[in-house]
């Protein structure tokens, strides 16, 4: 199902896996390098001081490199695994425009570590213990097995993956302290939405839909999850061909057992849904199909059926729903403001 997860701890997104041979370019030496690229590429800047090119470069950014294969690996993450910066949950059909998509991703966040560093921000390792004793709790495993899980992920020895471990909650300690505290949502602004929208908190909409979900398992490496996301997008263009209904096409494509037959949720609340999820049905019209969108269950195709007015529930949810709304949409604001400061500042080069 696609209901909203009840727990507001998240887990970092397990997000690496073994690369393709597609994503290396392994060069047998500098000078070959420099050579091939004299005769066929376009001229490329300047590598930063200590570098050597041994992996295809994705980007620069100031003194730091991405790589084509920490990209490939980066294509793997969940969108959960990005749970303060709200994104967009569709995801494009073309691999060129994903890697773009998570390109634009890893950018942001080396430039928001960056800053973390420069206010000397840290991440102990007692913080770092604490999620991995929280993964082999979740999962049941002991050292041995956790080993086994991090090597399937693509990293090469424990070591690493705590690095990355520390990377992420660096990123999200630093969004905290130079966005957190400047979140300022009223009462009287949760109370216009209410009265606009809701009738004072009387009543709310549902909505009733259809969908198709083609689950990626938490593990799965960048392989695994284009595998899926080609998959979703089949399956999409076979839904809009019309020659099956979308109740058939559910039937015979959809992971998700937990709903009715041919994919109905029934009549659902957006309290009630995943956030991604809820904003992409409600943005649609009846009868409208959505593109392919990810949330931390996999690939989704949403049909919207219907909506109609009920009396609310509770009034408390909707105000914590109207408040969590703009508090996003403010964060959002702040956000891109800031980003843009930074990149102005920055050397940023793409090379894809």
């Amino acid at each position: 199902m696609i209901r909203r997860q009840q727990t507001t701890t998240r887990r970092p997104g397990l997000c690496v896996a073994l690369l393709t041979t597609l994503s290396m370019i392994v060069c047998a030496s500098v000078s070959n390098q420099a050579v091939a690229a004299k005769k066929t590429g376009p001229r490329q800047a300047k590598l930063p001081r200590g570098y050597i090119q041994i992996d295809g470069i994705a980007a620069v950014i100031n003194k730091r490199i991405i790589t084509h294969s920490e990209l490939v690996r980066a294509q793997g993450r969940h969108s959960a695994s990005q749970s303060l910066v709200p994104t967009d949950s569709e995801r494009p059909r073309s691999e060129l425009a994903m890697l773009r998509q998570t390109l634009d991703s890893l950018i942001e966040n080396n430039l928001v570590v960056r800053a973390a560093n420069e206010m000397s921000l840290t991440i102990s390792d007692a913080e770092i213990d604490q999620v991995l004793s929280q993964m082999r709790q979740k999962n049941l495993w002991d050292m041995s097995e956790l080993r086994v899980a991090v090597r399937k992920l693509g990293y090469a020895h424990l070591s690493e993956y705590r690095d990355h471990v520390r990377t992420e909650k660096l990123r999200v300690k630093m969004l905290r302290v130079k966005l957190g505290s400047r979140l300022r949502v009223t009462e009287q602004e949760v109370k216009r939405i209410l009265e606009a929208e809701y009738k004072s908190g009387t009543v709310e909409d549902e909505v009733r839909s259809r969908h198709i979900l083609i689950k990626v398992p938490p593990s799965a490496s960048p392989f695994e999850v284009n595998q899926l996301r080609r998959k979703s997008w089949a399956v999409y263009d076979q839904v809009m061909a019309q020659k099956k209904s979308f109740s058939d096409l559910a039937e015979e494509h959809s992971d998700d057992l937990g709903t009715e037959v041919g994919g109905d949720l029934g009549w659902m609340r957006r309290w009630m849904l995943d956030p991604s999820f809820g904003s992409k049905l409600w943005s649609l019209r009846d009868g409208q199909v959505s593109k392919v969108i990810q949330t931390p269950f996999g690939f989704h195709i949403i049909k919207r059926i219907a909506r109609r007015e009920v009396p609310a529930k509770d009034k408390r949810i909707l105000e914590q729903m109207v408040r969590a709304r703009l508090t996003e949409q403010q964060f959002v604001r702040l956000y891109r403001a800031w980003m843009a400061e930074l990149k102005a500042s920055s050397h940023i080069e793409i090379r894809i």
